[in-house]
C-alpha cells in the first residue's frame, strides 16, 4: 500500500511539472497609477510582487511624450514590433478594465522586436488571451522611468526627455543618398518622374544619377498613373518581385525600411474630404498590417504652376486644404508627414514655371532634385 501511495504521489508530481507555467499568486492589482504626475487607470495585474501591464495600454499612456512608441503586429511571424519615438496608433479598447482573469495567467512565449531587433529577457504573461508585460522590464527596454511610492501605494511612470519626433518631419542634417536607397516611393504620375529622370537623364544628359532613385524604388502602375480612390483596385509594378501587385501585398513581400506615399492631387477635384480620408487611411493601415516595421511617410501634394490649364479643379487653395488632410491622416495612423510642398512653392503660392515640365502639374528633373534633397534633410530617424 505504501509503495502504491508513493508511486501515486510521484505520478502527481510529474503531472504537475508537465502543466504549462501558470502563475501562482497572480491577482488584480489594487495599486494606483500616475503617468507624469497625472492619475490614470488601466488593467494591472500583480504577479510575484511585480506589476504587469498590456503593452498597448502603456503605449497609449505615453503617447505624445518623449517616451512614446508604436506597436505593430506581424501575423506571418507572430511577432509584436515596437518602434520607439513613433506615435501610437489607437486600435480601440485601450485602458479598458475588464473582468478579473488572474486565474488564467500563464507564461507567454510571445516574440517581440524593438526597433527591428528581437528582445529577450522580458517577463510576459498571457492573461485572458492578452499579453501582459512586467512594467519594470518595459521601462528599461523602451526608455521610461518606473518607481513606487509606498506611502500612497502608487506606481509612478515618467517619460524621458521631450517629444522629438513630431508628425511633421523637421529639418535635420543631410542623411545622404544612402538614406534614399532605403525608400520605396508610392504615388501617381507626380511620383513616376523620380525614376524617369534618373533613368533617362534630363535635357539629354545624366546630371541626377547621384540624386534621384531608380525605377526599382518607384512603385506605380505601368502607365505611371493611379488615383488615391483606386489604390484598393489598381496594381503597381513591383520591380523586386517582377510582377504587378496590390500595394499592401508588395509591401508585405519586400518589407522596405521606408515608404513614401504621394497621392491625392488628381482626387481633390472629384472626391469629398470624407472619401479622401477613408481611401488614404485604408491604404496606410493595409500597408502597416502587411509590413509593420516599415516607416511610412505621407508626402504633401506638390504645388501647381499658374500655367496649369484647369485651375478650377486643382489650385493652391485646394492643395493647401488637402495637405492639411494628409497631415491629419499621418497623425491618426501613426505615420510622419513630409511637407515637401514648401521646397517647390514660389512666393506667389504657385510652382515656378521653370520647375514644371510643360503642363503646369508635373515636375522637371530640377524640381525632383529639390524634393529628394528635402527628403534627405528632413530625415525620419
Amino acid at each position: 500500500m505504501k509503495k502504491f501511495l508513493s508511486l501515486l504521489l510521484a505520478a502527481a508530481l510529474i503531472l504537475a511539472l508537465c502543466v504549462p507555467g501558470f502563475a501562482a499568486g497572480a491577482q488584480r492589482s489594487s495599486q494606483a497609477l500616475t503617468v507624469n504626475g497625472v492619475a490614470r487607470t488601466c488593467d494591472i495585474y500583480n504577479i510575484g510582487g511585480y506589476n504587469y501591464f498590456k503593452l498597448r495600454d502603456i503605449a497609449m499612456l505615453l503617447n505624445g511624450t518623449g517616451s512614446q512608441f508604436s506597436v505593430g503586429w506581424d501575423a506571418s511571424s507572430q511577432t509584436v514590433s515596437v518602434r520607439t519615438g513613433s506615435p501610437y496608433s489607437k486600435l480601440g479598447g485601450e485602458l479598458e478594465i475588464g473582468a478579473d482573469k488572474s486565474a488564467t495567467a500563464k507564461n507567454s512565449p510571445q516574440t517581440i522586436t524593438i526597433n527591428g531587433v528581437k528582445k529577450t529577457g522580458l517577463s510576459i504573461y498571457n492573461i485572458g488571451g492578452n499579453n501582459y508585460f512586467k512594467l519594470a522590464d518595459l521601462g528599461a527596454a523602451i526608455g521610461f522611468d518606473v518607481s513606487y511610492d509606498a506611502a500612497t501605494r502608487t506606481v509612478l511612470v515618467k517619460s524621458r526627455g521631450t517629444l522629438r519626433n513630431q508628425v511633421r518631419l523637421t529639418a535635420t542634417a543631410d542623411a545622404g543618398h544612402g538614406y534614399l536607397d532605403k525608400f520605396i516611393f508610392i504615388g501617381d504620375s507626380t511620383t513616376y518622374g523620380i525614376g524617369f529622370y534618373q533613368a533617362w537623364g534630363y535635357n539629354g544628359y545624366y546630371p541626377y544619377r547621384d540624386t534621384l532613385c531608380p525605377h526599382s524604388q518607384v512603385w506605380v502602375p505601368k502607365n505611371g498613373y493611379i488615383l488615391l480612390s483606386r489604390t484598393a483596385i489598381d496594381q503597381v509594378y513591383c520591380d523586386q518581385m517582377d510582377q504587378m501587385m496590390f500595394i499592401p501585398d508588395a509591401a508585405g513581400a519586400v518589407k522596405p525600411a521606408y515608404m513614401m506615399i504621394t497621392l491625392g492631387v488628381d482626387d481633390i477635384s472629384t472626391i469629398s474630404q470624407q472619401d479622401f480620408y477613408s481611401h488614404y487611411t485604408k491604404l496606410v493601415n493595409a500597408i502597416k498590417a502587411q509590413s509593420p516595421d516599415t516607416r511610412i511617410i505621407l508626402n504633401s501634394i506638390y504645388p501647381v504652376a499658374k500655367s496649369y490649364q484647369y485651375p478650377g479643379s486643382i489650385n493652391p487653395t485646394k492643395i493647401n486644404t488637402a495637405n492639411e488632410w494628409v497631415e491629419q491622416i499621418a497623425k491618426d495612423t501613426g505615420c510622419r508627414f513630409l511637407y515637401s510642398y514648401e521646397c517647390l512653392v514660389g512666393p506667389d503660392g504657385y510652382l515656378p514655371e521653370n520647375l514644371q515640365n510643360g503642363d503646369g502639374l508635373h515636375l522637371t528633373g530640377d524640381a525632383f532634385v529639390l524634393v529628394m534633397n528635402y527628403i534627405r534633410t528632413h530625415a525620419f530617424y
